[in-house]
Formats: structure tokens, C-alpha cells, sequence
């Protein structure tokens, strides 16, 4: 998944824009993008949506809100690809919300364990928790780091905020360590605020990308096409990623495990590099084995 586009929960009209976009899933917001008074009618509105084209995923309201519950169980009920726990801090937290999620699986009949959990680190003890909340139950496939500005996460750190990454540059690297660490190959990058400015979005999706991220999430449906494209890898490295695998393979079957490809050294690890960017190829644009 390279792109993730966020929707208010009281505004389900804006899914079929949000599709028609190019996200490849959609966030349907019940938090921060729903006014209080408004938050029992967007979970109500979750129920009228059936499928809609791509993954759906909802962000619930925080673990210290009456609603989380409420949340939980409307998310579950409707039977989405996985559920946002924002200000994630709590391993303990997860593990419960897994159980409300594997018991609304049973009463649907759906597989025990196909609602994920995707982590919102947003706090400085969320950061360092990453490793934990990751391995807190196998519904965490991904985890998505509060790149925001002037989020929940900048305030908490007290850091400057800049597109080329400077005050984030250690949380967003411990989040990428602790995630990976944990074996979730999935880490995605947050929001970035200023949906306009398109350039400066491509400069923090190009450093998230760098770090080790492998999308990002968007606020805005002209934000998509700018996080798919610096996220699919390119023709010409997908070119020259099978190239190495290729003549790797056959060096390998011939006997030797160190070999040059157009001057460079290739290697096993060299190898898993290439055939790693082949299978992200695949699933993004259809090419690549």
C-alpha cells in the first residue's frame, strides 16, 4: 500500500471522490474530523457504506475518549479492512481491542484476525513503544508514523516542523527501526498539512521514502498521485533490479555468489534489495516477479 487517503466520518459522500482519486484505501475519520456532536451520526454512517472499492479503514477516537468502544464496535460491525487507534502508547490497549474485534468477527462469520490494527504513533512515548505496540497482537501489519505539522507529535516534542524532515528526523527514524525490528514490513509515513503545496509534499514523501517508509497517508484527493508516484518504484529500477536478479541467479547456479552487474558489486544482500523492490513493482503497477 503506497497511499492512504483520510475522509470525515460525517461527510460519507466524499468516499467515492476519495476512490476516484487513485488512494489505494480510505480512512474514514470518526476522530479529529468529526465534530463532538457529531461523532454517534459518522459511525452510523459507517454502517450505510458497504464495500467501496479499495481497503476502508477507520480511525477511532483515542483510548482515553468515551467513544473508543462505540468505535470499535461499529468498525468491526461493518466488517472493514482495519481500524486507526490514534495516540497509540498502550501494547495492553491493542491486545483488548483485539479481542472486541475478534469477538465481532465471530458473530459475522468472518476470519478470526482479517480486522487489522494499524498503530498512530503521535507522542514521544508512542515512539518509543513502537517495537512493543507492533508486536502486541498479529493484527498489526502496518504502522503509520504522526508526521503531521504542527501535530500531536511535533507539540510533544517541542521540535521545529520543516518539510525536509530536520526535527522529526529521530522519531521517524525510531518508529522505521522499532517497526521493522518488530517484523511489520509496512510502515507509512502520516499527514502532511498543506495540501497545496504539492512540492514540498513530494520533498517529505522522498525523505520518508529514503528512511525506509513505503507510503504515506493524504488529506487532500491531489495529494494521491504525488504519494503513488514517489512510492512505485521506476521503470528504470525496476529495469535494473531484474537485471540483477537475473544474472545473480545464474551465477549463483553456476557457483559463485559475488559478481559485478553494469560495475557494480552484487551480492546476496544485493540481491534481496532488487528482489524486494520486484515484489513492491508487483504489487503497485503489476510488473515484476
Amino acid at each position: 500500500m503506497r497511499s492512504m487517503l483520510f475522509v470525515p466520518g460525517n461527510r460519507p459522500e466524499l468516499v467515492t471522490k476519495a476512490v476516484a482519486s487513485g488512494t489505494d484505501a480510505v480512512i474514514f475519520d470518526l476522530e479529529d474530523a468529526v465534530p463532538e456532536a457529531s461523532k454517534a451520526a459518522a459511525r452510523e454512517n459507517l454502517a450505510t457504506l458497504g464495500p467501496v472499492g479499495v481497503p476502508l479503514y477507520v480511525r477511532l477516537n483515542g483510548g482515553t475518549t468515551e467513544h473508543l468502544w462505540d468505535d470499535v464496535t461499529a468498525a468491526g460491525s461493518a466488517g472493514v479492512a482495519g481500524v486507526v487507534l490514534p495516540k497509540a502508547e498502550d501494547p495492553a490497549l491493542l491486545q483488548r481491542i483485539d479481542g472486541a474485534l475478534t469477538a465481532l468477527e465471530t458473530a459475522r462469520g468472518a476470519p478470526r484476525g482479517s480486522t487489522e490494527i494499524v498503530p498512530l504513533i503521535e507522542s514521544a512515548a508512542g515512539v518509543l513503544a513502537t517495537a512493543d505496540l507492533c508486536r502486541a497482537t498479529p493484527r498489526v501489519r502496518s504502522v503509520l508514523f504522526g508526521s503531521g505539522e504542527e501535530g500531536d507529535l511535533v507539540a510533544d516534542l517541542g521540535c521545529e516542523w520543516t518539510p525536509d524532515g530536520t526535527g522529526l528526523l529521530t522519531a521517524r527514524g525510531l518508529v522505521l527501526l522499532g517497526a521493522r525490528a518488530a517484523g511489520v514490513e509496512e510502515p507509512m509515513d502520516a499527514v502532511f498539512m498543506d495540501f497545496k503545496n504539492l512540492d514540498a509534499l513530494r520533498t517529505e514523501c522522498l525523505l520518508a521514502r529514503k528512511v525506509g517508509y513505503v507510503g504515506k497517508v493524504a488529506i487532500h484527493p491531489q495529494q494521491v498521485s504525488v504519494i503513488n508516484e514517489v512510492f512505485t518504484p521506476s521503470a528504470e529500477t525496476v529495469a535494473q533490479s531484474r537485471r540483477i536478479v537475473e544474472e545473480f541467479e545464474r551465477a549463483v547456479a553456476q557457483g559463485s555468489a559475488s559478481i559485478a552487474v553494469d560495475g557494480r558489486m552484487v551480492d546476496y544482500a544485493v540481491a534481496r534489495v532488487a528482489r524486494a523492490v520486484l515484489a513492491r513493482a508487483a504489487a503497485t503497477q503489476g510488473v515484476g516477479k
